[in-house]
């Protein structure tokens, strides 16, 4: 019985196997049959549709070849005299294309179309054109008396080759129509009986190709969990010593400050020392909050709260954040805000505030002497259709533009920022890893916003960062708040002032910030002093020249009572004549009421 069994068993086997072996052989016998189908099929409709778009394509040339022709000998003019053959050249051009037609299979086909009708169009046409041969022999020797004849004769020709085109154009399209239904004909008895043969397989195969498949999308769904899983464990294995390094850096100022703090120190120290903790407790708590709104994000639940607010004190609260740390690192800030923005503005302000603390983070960070210019102006884009919030009249877009004179970013920075998540097959935005928490929650906010970011960098000359953000105007500003009527000190008419400032970038801020108040500007950018000259104003700013001619540049400024602003240290220290200090960041607030003190005066005079 037992070896009874194991010939059944074997029989079996060897059944199985020939019925593999059958399955095998008809999948061979059905891939050959429709190979072989598939082969005839497509190289006859290759040869007919090669014969067909040969004579398509050159009764098309033929047509054009002959418009060149007649548009050359009309564009002739006494300069193009003698033609060296040219004529000649173009006129066997088009005669080729009337030989193609003629000859091999094109021309047998076209001699089949509309009943020998293409045939005579064609015999007309080459027997027109052979007559022009004289003509064109005459023109090449320069008798320009036989152009009009020789234009005449081949605009007469225009109807014919019109004509010829398209009779073979219809007779192309009915000759591949027939050979494709012929071709089609035959095809369907030989399709017949491999379709028979193509049911049976199917039946023999279904189970199997079904258990087959479900078997392999088991193994790919349970490979892509593991390589989901291990994704995840990475991305939470490098967000957990990101986080940490991120808060390493203030929680161990706040400790060493503490530790300090426990020793006897001064008062003016203990002073210091509470002001770097709170600094530190400020930043840790940034981070924390910056985290927190990058999670949102990523879940979708982040929503804009837009507010009502004064644009341009708002801006000047967020730059006076960074004072201290740009102070240490002697950095210069300046700040402007074009009068064409309204002064209050209809947006999500604190959305605003993270944007621009990350762009004059990054600045700092990048940009170790110079100085950082942030501008807020109109956007030359259109606003995108939105909803109108309440109290709001319409929409528009304003631009963030914030440039700095330092070291520029690493390439590998710069090309994780042109994520851009608005365009199809991009990522949602870069990651914090990658471009630090500050950069990644700025890039998601402002296309959140539905603004746009772009940039620039150059290497050891800085980078130039704008974003341009929609927002809405409000229907009614504060009525109880005295800057919302907008209003600014204007100079008289002629105003000039000097900036001597040799950081260029710097000085055109400062020539933008006069402009608003009437002041025509004159930039001495390599530091000249000028003081020879008449000016109603002179900043004074980073100079070489200074110390060499300062002093007498400020008596002559003394003597023709031209008031001196300056941030330059070496003059804020002279005691001989008086300068009007400015710190910085320098903002047009700064600048208002220094302006009017000089110059209400004078103003009210003119008035």
């Amino acid at each position: 019985m037992e070896r009874l069994f194991k010939g059944k068993t074997w029989l079996s086997k060897f059944k199985l196997w020939v019925l593999y072996g059958f399955i095998a052989f008809i999948i061979v016998i059905t891939i050959a049959v429709f190979g072989i189908i598939t082969y005839t099929s497509d190289s006859s409709k290759h040869n007919s549709r090669r014969v067909f778009e040969s004579s398509l394509w050159n009764t098309l040339q033929l047509q054009i070849q002959s418009y060149r022709f007649l548009n050359y000998l009309i564009a002739l003019d006494d300069s193009d005299y003698p033609l060296n053959g040219n004529a000649f050249f173009e006129y066997d051009l088009l005669m080729s294309r009337v030989d193609l037609l003629r000859q091999g299979d094109v021309g047998s086909l076209i001699r089949t179309f509309e009943s020998g009708r293409t045939t005579r169009l064609l015999n007309i046409i080459n027997g027109e054109l052979e007559l022009l041969s004289f003509n064109l022999s005459k023109l090449e020797n320069g008798d320009t008396s036989y152009l009009p004849n020789l234009i005449e004769r081949i605009q007469r020709i225009e109807d014919q080759i019109n004509e010829f085109v398209t009779l073979v154009n219809k007779g192309s399209n009915e000759f591949i129509s027939n050979q494709h239904k012929t071709l089609q004909m035959n095809l369907n008895h030989i399709q017949l009986l491999s379709m028979a043969l193509l049911v049976c397989l199917l039946c023999l195969c279904f189970f199997t190709v079904k258990g087959l498949t479900e078997l392999k999308n088991v193994i790919r769904r349970n490979e892509e969990l593991q390589l989901g899983i291990q994704a995840v464990n990475e991305d939470k294995a490098n967000l957990l010593s990101f986080v940490n390094q991120e808060i390493r850096s203030p929680i161990n100022a706040i400790l060493g400050t503490a530790k300090t703090l426990n020793e006897s120190v001064s008062k003016n120290e203990k002073d210091v020392l509470s002001k770097h903790i709170e600094e530190s407790g400020l930043q840790l708590l940034q981070t924390i909050e910056m985290l927190s709104d990058l999670s949102l994000i990523d879940a979708k639940k982040l929503t804009l709260n837009p507010t009502i607010e004064h644009l341009q004190r708002s801006i000047e609260d967020y730059l006076a954040i960074f004072e201290p740390q740009m102070t240490r690192k002697n950095l210069q800030s300046i700040l402007y805000i074009d009068p064409l923005l309204p002064n209050y503005i209809s947006l999500d302000f604190v959305r605003i505030k993270e944007i621009i603390v990350a762009l004059l983070q990054n600045a700092i960070t990048h940009t170790p002497s110079g100085s950082i210019s942030l501008q807020i102006r109109p956007s030359s884009l259109n606003a995108p259709q939105m909803a109108l919030p309440t109290d709001t009249t319409e929409s528009r877009v304003l631009q963030i533009a914030l440039r700095d004179t330092g070291l520029g970013m690493p390439n590998e920075l710069q090309q994780n920022l042109r994520v851009n998540p608005s365009l199809p097959m991009q990522e949602e935005g870069p990651l914090p890893s990658k471009v630090g928490l500050s950069l990644a929650l700025c890039h998601k906010l402002v296309y959140l916003m539905q603004g746009e970011l772009h940039f620039s960098c150059a290497p050891q000359k800085g980078c130039e960062f704008w974003v341009d953000i929609p927002f809405h105007i409000p229907t009614n500003s504060p009525s109880n708040d005295p800057e919302s009527k907008g209003s600014s000190f204007q100079c008289p008419d002629n105003t000039q002032a000097l900036v001597i400032e040799t950081d260029t970038h710097l000085a055109k801020i400062i020539s933008l910030q006069l402009a608003a108040f009437n002041i025509d500007t004159i930039l001495s950018k390599d530091g000249s002093l000028q003081e020879y000259k008449d000016y109603d104003l002179v900043i004074l700013g980073n100079t070489p020249r200074f110390e060499r001619d300062g002093h007498d540049a400020l008596q002559q400024w003394h003597t023709k009572s031209c008031p001196v602003i300056s941030y330059h240290s070496s003059a804020l220290e002279n005691t001989a004549h008086r300068v009007i200090p400015i710190s910085f960041p320098l903002t047009q607030s700064k600048l208002e009421p220094l302006i009017a003190g000089l110059f209400s005066s004078k103003a009210h005079k003119y008035d």
